[in-house]
């Protein structure tokens, strides 16, 4: 079977059964981007839940005007404020809001819903965190993704309801790296943290789960976490990410090594998170020396089948 890039939808059946139309929100964001990709892949269509149709977040009844005129037989609700600049109520209306507005339009046309949620949801006070660990945030962002994925769950039991770390690609540089190679670049020093420790999860690894997990594993409902399966410091992560994207050697006399913990109370340290659900599904966890190594020799990891 063919598969395009172009937003097309595929032809032909998938040994998994009928081609499936695959709503995504936040489909222009840089998981987004990789989801559509990810559906085309498996042999799915997929279909854009976004402002270009109408739907608005801060508006329940044009999401569920939307969900209803689009009809996707599944939806992977992608799409979160995370800009730290947000003021709280404002992560709050379309974190939980939002979120609450998806679960019950897609309940309403009997669709499966995996919804996309975050570590930091966690207080990282107690980890490594199991799949079903109770949510504390300590953060506004993470108390509003908190709060969305209670929403979910009350709304549509049947969700899945996955927990991810920091995503990282190596098609597009993500908006992160991309301001430190510019504060790099311009000369200025920058500090990266030592102590706060997640693990990082590829972008396309990440994606292919999401999908595997909205069409071909429908009974799979609550939490569980999609992560890479190594755990790194921010420091370490940030030095790999940099030479990856190409910072220039000398400029990396520029970074330095700090601490979180003494200037932000509210930062959670230690976000390790066990794999135990993904892993007995199937779910591809690579971590970020194995993505690396790989994509250098040109032998990136293998998608899950």
């Amino acid at each position: 079977m063919a598969h395009r890039d172009d937003g097309s939808a595929p032809t032909g059946e998938r040994r998994y059964g009928r081609v499936r139309r695959i709503g995504i929100t936040g489909l222009s964001g840089y998981l987004g981007e990789r989801l559509a990709v990810a559906v085309q892949q498996a042999g799915h269509h997929p279909v854009d839940l976004g402002r270009s149709n109408g739907l608005d977040l801060l508006d329940p009844g044009s999401v569920q005007d939307v969900v209803m005129a689009l009809a996707p037989d599944t939806v992977i609700h992608a799409a979160a404020a995370a800009n730290p600049g947000r003021l709280e109520d404002s992560f709050d209306a379309v974190n939980r809001v939002g979120s609450a507005a998806v679960a019950t339009a897609t309940a309403s046309i009997g669709a499966r819903l995996v919804h996309v949620s975050t570590d930091l949801v966690l207080s990282g006070r107690a980890g490594p965190y199991a799949d079903d660990a109770a949510a504390d945030p300590l953060g506004a962002y993470g108390r509003s993704k908190a709060a969305a994925e209670a929403e979910v769950r009350r709304i549509d039991p049947t969700a899945a309801v996955v927990r991810t770390s920091i995503i990282y690609g190596l098609h597009r540089i993500d908006r992160s790296t991309a301001g430190f190679l510019d504060r790099l670049r311009r000369g200025e020093p920058l500090e990266l943290f030592t102590d706060v420790v997640r693990q990082p999860v590829w972008v396309d690894a990440l994606a292919a789960g999401l999908v595997r997990l909205a069409v071909e594993l429908p009974a799979v409902s609550g939490t569980l976490n999609l992560a890479g399966d190594q755990a790194l410091d921010r420091a370490a992560f940030g030095r790999r990410m940099l030479a990856w994207w190409g910072l220039e050697r000398s400029a990396f006399d520029r970074v330095v090594d700090g601490r979180a913990a003494p200037t932000f109370p509210a930062v959670a340290l230690d976000l390790r998170l066990g794999l135990d659900r993904a892993r007995a599904l199937g779910l591809a966890c690579h971590g970020v020396d194995e993505v690396l190594t790989r994509a250098t020799l040109n032998a990136p990891p293998e998608q899950p089948a």
